[in-house]
């Protein structure tokens, strides 16, 4: 806890990245304005993790960039090393970023004699030394929680809803629907913020799937759906009606669905199948991670009423974006955790990044009336002066030198 009693300074701040996502890592550096800490990262022969800093990390504020979905368990273990080795190796402080936090479903038990996995994870992290953690946007709140440390939960919202108003021609007049129970309050803070309708879609097929099997002989609500998807994503018009209820008007609407995740992307296939049943248009997708596992890419392929999947890059996307083509949209959260790593090295608030139409809106919107008036005055002016000298305006000046409204990021 060194750093709050000093003064923060660039030269005392170092940023290390695991091997789960090195281009993230590297976006994040160039816009801190550091260079990535040099590390050593591999296996041994015998396939245990190997760690080593080429750095020296003494009395230094460290950020551990490292994320989940991406070979989880190496991940975790590769973590807890780099953790450990900065502690050992007297850094002043250990501040852990992962945007993806791994077995972040696990938040619970599943069964009698299941166990509580982001708990147990939680500890681990703890005990290896990190003093803070930032999470974006994770599975449940309650996961914050399970942290005896400081815990940072950055939303993606303002980021979707700057896409949305940019992206969608006729976005005043879609409704945000939530495709189950869980994903009702990111749900409705966008509705909120951009004043739309909002729906929501009572999913009792999930549950109903675990007890029962579904007849093949029943007919699909599209008929191109090959006969060797998995019978949990064939959903009739009979069971729409009776397990797939919808609170909301949606017909006739563009619909925009939000969730936290993508995984093997049944849920979103289903409140794809409940809307196209209710006459609804075209269906923008909205997920913080995309991981898209399993038959995920195939099954988005086929379906008819879908237009753009738009996820973060928390997890690399590179394989994603060839699978999926023209579908899928990545949206650049680099920008939103370089700021937090400023912010949170000077000891400035961080509330502001995840506030979604408060005082960032406000200050976004000032910023744009001082550039619009800035332009109007070169207008006027029609080079009169000629002194070829950049605008006196301090705050128009700022914004000349890099500041990003979109993406809340310094260059």
């Amino acid at each position: 806890m060194a750093k709050y009693f000093r003064k923060g300074s660039r030269s005392s701040m170092m940023v290390l990245g695991g091997s789960s996502h090195p281009e993230l890592t590297a976006k994040i550096a160039r816009k801190v304005g550091v260079k990535t800490g040099r590390i050593e990262l591999g296996q041994f022969k015998n396939g245990e993790t190997n760690v080593m800093l080429m750095d020296n990390v003494r009395d230094k504020d460290i950020y551990i960039i490292q994320t989940g979905g991406v070979k989880s368990n190496d991940a975790i273990i590769e973590l807890l090393l780099m953790i450990n080795s900065c502690k050992l190796a007297s850094a002043a402080s250990i501040t852990l970023i992962t945007p993806y936090y791994p077995y972040s479903k696990g938040d619970q038990k599943a069964s009698l004699r299941s166990p509580i996995t982001s708990k147990l994870l939680a500890n681990m992290i703890q005990k290896s030394g990190a003093e803070h953690i930032m999470m974006l946007d994770p599975h449940s709140p309650q996961l914050v929680g399970f942290f005896d440390i400081p815990v940072d939960s950055l939303k993606v919202e303002p980021l979707f809803c700057t896409w949305i108003k940019n992206n969608i021609p006729n976005w005043r007049e879609c409704t945000v629907v939530s495709p189950d129970e869980g994903s009702a309050k990111r749900s409705t803070m966008i509705a909120n913020y951009l004043e739309l309708e909002f729906a929501m879609i009572h999913n009792r097929h999930k549950k109903i799937m675990t007890s029962r099997k579904i007849s093949r002989e029943e007919s699909p609500t599209r008929e191109d759906v090959p006969q060797d998807v998995d019978v949990r994503l064939k959903i009739t018009y009979r069971m729409v009606e009776s397990l797939m209820k919808i609170s909301g008007e949606v017909e006739g609407c563009d619909c925009i669905l939000v969730d936290d995740m993508i995984d093997t992307g049944s849920t979103m296939q289903l409140a794809l199948d409940v809307l196209q049943a209710h006459g609804a248009g075209k269906v923008y997708i909205f997920a913080a991670h995309g991981i898209f596992s399993g038959d995920a890419y195939e099954n988005f392929k086929q379906a008819e009423n879908l237009e753009k999947i738009v996820v973060t890059n928390s997890i690399p996307q590179e394989e994603s974006k060839e699978k999926l083509e023209s579908l899928l949209h990545v949206v650049d959260i680099s920008g939103i955790i370089s700021e937090y790593i400023r912010r949170c090295h000077y000891n400035e608030s961080v509330s502001v990044l995840s506030d979604v139409g408060g005082e960032f809106d406000t200050k976004d919107q000032i910023l744009r009336s001082l550039i619009r008036q800035e332009i109007e005055r070169e207008r006027h002016a029609e080079g009169s002066e000629g002194d070829g000298q950049p605008s006196g305006n301090p705050a128009v000046a700022r914004v000349r030198r890099g500041y990003r409204l979109d993406s809340v990021c310094w260059d």
